[in-house]
C-alpha cells in the first residue's frame, strides 16, 4: 500500500487532468498513442470522452472541464492547488497504466507499475505544490530531483519504506510518466523516447476512433497460476461451474472496450475472453446468459419505481452474450444521453 501512497502523491494531480479537459490535436504529435512494455501483464488506456464523438453530450451536461460552477464548490485550498499548477487549464490526450508480473508479491517484492500521460503540465511546478502540501501535513514523503537514462526525473522517497522509490519524468514537456522504480522508469523512456522494448503480447494496443477505454491482460491463466501457487481457492468456483479452476487456468488473453457510435447517440463496449476449450467457451456463455436473464427480470420490476434503475434496465437490454469457437463475447448498446445525464446529476 504504500507504494501506491507515495506514487499518488505524484500522480493524483497529474491524472486529474485526463477527462478534465480536451486535447488540441496540434500537440503531443509523437506521442499518439500508448505503448506497452515487454513484461506488462494488463495494460489500461483511455481519454476523455470529450475528444469522442460523444463530446456534443458531455458539453451539453458541462463535464466538459472545470466549470466556474464547479470551482466556486472547492474548498479555497482545492482551488489555489488546483490554479497552481494549471490544472484548471490543463489539457489531456490519453492515459495508460501497465502492471507486470504479479507474482513477485509472494516474495514480498513489486509488480512493475507504470502510467504514462499525454498532458499539457509542468512537471516540475506539479512536483513542488505536491511536495509544498506533503510538507504543509508533515507527510514522510521528498521529492529527489535526479536523472534517469538522460531525462531529468525526481524519486519519491520515504524513510519508512526506502526500498520501494517510485520515480516521475516529463519527456520534452509533454509525456508525463511515473514508474515504480527507477529501473521501470529507464524502461518506459527507452520505450517511448527510442522505440526499443515494446511488448508482443499486447500487438497494437490502440484506443478506436471513439474508444474512451480499452483494457487487455495477457494469458491470464498462466498468471494466476504463477501469482497464485496454491490454486486450491479456485476449486469453490466448482460450485457455480463445472471445473471452474481449470476453466480459469486455461484461460488466455481478456479483452474490454468502451466507446461511442460514430454519431455520438450510443456508448458501446466490447469484451472477449479467450478460453481454452469450445466447452469452456459455452459454459461461461451458459453461466452469462443465466445471471443476465436473473438480472434483467428483477431489474425490470424495479425500473417501474425507480428511474437509476430503469436507465440499468434498458443498459441490461442491450448486452449480448455469445460465443464463437474458444471466445466468449460479450457486446452492449445503450443510448448515451441519459447514461451522460445521470452522470452529470450524481456528480453535482
Amino acid at each position: 500500500m504504500r507504494i501506491i501512497k507515495k506514487f499518488a502523491y505524484a500522480a493524483v494531480a497529474v491524472a486529474c487532468a485526463v477527462g478534465i479537459a480536451g486535447c488540441d490535436q496540434k500537440k503531443a504529435k509523437e506521442y499518439a498513442g500508448p505503448k506497452v512494455a515487454e513484461g506488462a501483464i494488463v495494460a489500461i488506456a483511455g481519454r476523455s470522452a470529450e475528444t469522442t464523438s460523444l463530446a456534443p453530450l458531455v458539453k451539453q451536461y458541462k463535464l466538459d472541464g472545470i466549470s466556474p460552477d464547479k470551482m466556486s464548490q472547492l474548498p479555497d485550498d482545492a482551488k489555489d492547488f488546483i490554479k497552481e499548477i494549471g490544472l484548471d487549464k490543463a489539457d489531456a490526450k490519453w492515459f495508460a497504466v501497465t502492471v507486470g508480473d504479479l507474482s513477485v508479491l509472494a516474495k514480498d517484492g513489486v509488480p512493475e507499475f507504470a502510467v504514462s500521460m499525454v498532458a499539457t503540465l509542468n512537471l516540475d511546478a506539479t512536483i513542488a505544490a505536491v511536495d509544498k502540501k506533503c510538507k504543509e501535513k508533515k507527510e514522510d514523503v521528498s521529492f529527489n530531483k535526479t536523472t534517469i537514462a538522460g531525462v531529468p526525473a525526481y524519486e519519491i522517497v520515504s524513510k519508512k519504506d526506502e526500498k520501494v522509490v517510485p520515480c516521475v519524468a516529463a519527456l520534452e514537456g509533454q509525456l508525463i510518466i511515473g514508474a515504480s522504480s527507477k529501473a521501470a522508469l529507464e524502461k518506459q523512456i527507452a520505450l517511448y523516447r527510442d522505440g526499443k522494448g515494446e511488448s508482443k503480447d499486447f500487438g497494437a494496443f490502440v484506443l478506436g476512433a471513439n474508444d474512451f477505454l480499452r483494457v487487455k491482460a495477457v494469458k491470464v491463466g498462466e498468471n494466476a497460476k504463477k501469482s497464485i501457487p496454491d490454486t486450491s481457492m479456485l476449486q469453490m468456483l466448482n460450485t457455480f461451474i463445472p471445473d471452474g479452476d481449470k476453466l480459469v487456468l486455461g484461460l488466455g488473453d481478456v479483452e474490454l472496450a468502451m466507446g461511442a457510435s460514430a454519431d455520438g447517440k450510443n456508448v458501446t463496449m466490447d469484451a472477449v475472453v479467450n478460453t481454452a476449450s469450445d466447452a469452456d467457451a459455452d459454459k461461461l456463455v451458459t453461466l452469462a446468459k443465466s445471471g443476465l436473464m436473473a438480472g434483467t427480470a428483477q431489474m425490470k420490476k424495479a425500473a417501474e419505481k425507480d428511474a437509476d434503475s430503469k436507465l440499468a434496465y434498458e443498459v441490461l437490454q442491450g448486452i449480448k452474450v455469445v460465443g464463437e469457437g474458444k471466445a466468449f463475447k460479450v457486446t452492449a448498446t445503450t443510448a448515451a444521453e441519459p447514461v451522460i445525464k445521470m452522470i452529470a446529476e450524481k456528480s453535482k
